[in-house]
């Protein structure tokens, strides 16, 4: 199919090499303030969190249920303080974005009334909602609201022509980080068993993006693996990475174990970012060969629930093919592209791409069966989304930006999706790191 291609070098390494929309881009940038990018969470009641959520009830039991609100914060990061201070385990369903004021829901392993939340954390508030049975987990949300502004436009040129209708599911941009696009670098070096290669990746490797401090940190320990000096050198802020060096300074050699004294969320997402890449190239040539709605036997097909998720993904054969087929161009169903793991059953067209996705990354799918204590199965995404309630401001002037202007985009999108994949159809950046990605 007859897709544009990204211009954008970092998207191409990322393995996002198509948009679905042909108008040109708008340029901009977001992010310049936290408040420009707004994430409200959707639980699977149907409630947005928020500031306005008062209370939500799972029953009584030995959890009890809270907003968290957090503005620039890392959620892997912050869960990990959060856990040390209250003694408990932290449970929430989705990762939100960094560079951004995100509202999500989380559990707290404590019962109700039994704990307060700390009140001194910069740039964090936790308000407690209720209780619950059971925890918050992964995946444990229908999807996320987002009020997004695109600042230092050029033009105030009218904006309605730009809903893009379906978008790529591609895993976006932060998924691999935009400052440091190296997450699933790390997490090949697990697959591969090079504990080594891992650490030195996740201290060692400078990009350009990052604070002028913390690149000439891993410059110098990159250029002389002292670390020793590393120890003093590296910013307070580079809390983990200064953990790591701690742990080769207390025991030289141990790689392995530097990598063990990292959350396991974080040693889990590395991987998952790695997935995440094979997906892109993945999704990018099946767009390539077959385009968004196209179906062949042995391709996984699911129809879309009331929510506008995947309900029950189905094997296409020869009996169902038309029907399926059907579904999808009416779009009440979508393509499903593997996410591989070593349960993975690969098929239809899907199968001939990671044949050769394998062979290109000397990998094999039975390699994700144990990497440091972990485990990885492997399942299936969808091929494309639909943005619902999209809408976009008229343009105002921008007041960071004199001379020009703003607009405000809100959407809501299913779990699991991005909202840097639709704005990447609307900005089309060359350089995301710029464009506030």
């Amino acid at each position: 199919m007859n897709l544009p291609k990204t211009r954008s070098r970092l998207e191409s390494d990322l393995g996002m090499l198509y948009y679905s929309t042909k108008s040109p881009p708008i340029g901009g940038r977001i992010r310049q303030l936290p408040e420009d990018f707004i994430v409200e969470e959707i639980v699977p009641e149907g409630l947005i969190i928020n500031r306005d959520l008062e209370r939500i009830d799972r029953g009584k039991g030995g959890y009890s249920l809270a907003v968290l609100e957090k503005r620039s914060r890392d959620l892997i990061t912050l869960i990990s303080i959060l856990e040390r201070r209250l003694g408990a385990r932290i449970g929430y369903a989705g990762i939100k974005d960094r560079g951004a004021v995100t509202f999500q829901l989380i559990s707290v392993g404590l019962p109700l009334g039994t704990w307060l939340p700390p009140e001194d954390i910069d740039g964090v508030s936790i308000r407690v909602a209720g209780s619950a049975r059971w925890p918050v987990r992964p995946g444990d949300l229908l999807g996320n609201r987002f009020t997004i502004v695109i600042r230092r436009l050029a033009t105030a040129r009218d904006g309605s022509f730009l809903d893009p209708g379906w978008i790529p599911n591609y895993f976006g941009h932060q998924r691999f980080g935009v400052a440091r696009p190296n997450t699933h670098k790390v997490g090949k070096l697990l697959l591969k068993g090079d504990f080594e290669g891992a650490v030195r990746e996740f201290l060692a490797s400078p990009y350009p993006g990052e604070p002028e401090d913390a690149f000439f940190a891993r410059k110098e320990l990159r250029d002389s693996w002292d670390l020793r000096r590393a120890e003093s050198s590296f910013p307070v802020a580079l809390r983990l990475e200064r953990e790591v060096i701690r742990r080769l300074l207390e025991r030289p050699g141990d790689y392995r174990g530097a990598i063990m004294v990292l959350p396991s969320d974080l040693r889990r997402l590395f991987v998952n970012a790695y997935q995440s890449y094979l997906f892109n190239l993945a999704l990018s040539r099946r767009l390539e060969v077959a385009g968004p709605f196209g179906v062949q036997e042995g391709d996984i097909v699911s129809p879309l629930d009331r929510t506008n998720l995947p309900s029950r993904p189905m094997k296409c054969d020869c009996a169902n093919l038309g029907k399926l087929r059907s579904w999808v161009e009416s779009k009440r169903a979508v393509v499903m592209v593997q996410i591989p793991g070593f349960r993975s059953r690969l098929s239809g067209i899907d199968a001939a791409f990671y044949r050769d996705i394998f062979s290109e990354e000397g990998i094999s799918q039975s390699e994700f069966a144990g990497i440091g204590g972990a485990r990885f199965e492997g399942t299936v995404r969808p091929a494309v989304f639909f943005p619902a309630g999209f809408w976009l401001g008229e343009a105002q002037q921008d007041d960071l930006n004199p001379g020009h202007f703003r607009v405000t985009l809100r959407m809501t999108l299913p779990k699991g999706c991005f909202a840097t994949v639709v704005l990447r159809e609307i900005m089309k950046p060359e350089d995301p790191a710029a464009s506030g990605f």
